[in-house]
């Protein structure tokens, strides 16, 4: 579905004649906006629900990329900080393979933090940090982008904003 609305992002940037990134990004959020408007009527509220909780992942991703950016700047450039590096282990709370390798990367992407190892049998994975002296800390920021991806990815339909009895949430 997100190659049918990129699609159609396109073609209407290029019948708008803003061929160029930000009429396509332009067309993209009034075809969304027009789908959110029909929502009921086409069917689409879980491709709706994953393309709004897969921006807000994003967008919250980025953020900490710069901020774990600014902290590992800190640590290097910092004469008066000695960094303590360590490999922690942790259990994810989802087994899956491609879960795991998707996380790993995202660690990966994430300055101070890289995935060594992932034991599909036990569900750990081990992770490199580069400063280490607030294990709990790491481990929290490493559980909440799993919250967050799991979220994502297991998106189902959103809660119902208002309780409208003759009305069935689908």
């Amino acid at each position: 579905m997100l190659g049918l609305h990129l699609l159609l992002a396109v073609g209407l940037a290029a019948y708008a004649d803003m061929p160029g990134p930000l009429g396509v990004a332009a067309a993209f959020v009034i075809i969304y906006v027009a789908l959110r408007l029909a929502i009921d009527l086409l069917g689409l509220r879980r491709y709706l629900r994953r393309l709004e909780l897969g921006t807000a992942f994003v967008l919250w991703f980025g953020g900490e990329i710069v901020r774990a950016s600014i902290d590992v700047a800190r640590v290097v450039l910092g004469r008066q900080v000695a960094p303590q590096p360590a490999v922690l282990r942790m259990e994810l709370a989802c087994r899956d393979e491609r879960f795991a390798t998707l996380l790993g990367c995202l660690l990966t992407l994430t300055p101070g933090t890289m995935a060594l190892d992932y034991r599909p049998g036990s569900g750990l994975m081990y992770i490199h940090a580069l400063d280490a002296r607030d294990a709990a800390t790491i481990k929290a920021g490493v559980r909440e982008i799993e919250r967050r991806l799991l979220r994502w990815l297991d998106a189902g339909p959103p809660p119902a904003t208002r309780h409208d009895p003759g009305r069935r949430n689908t």
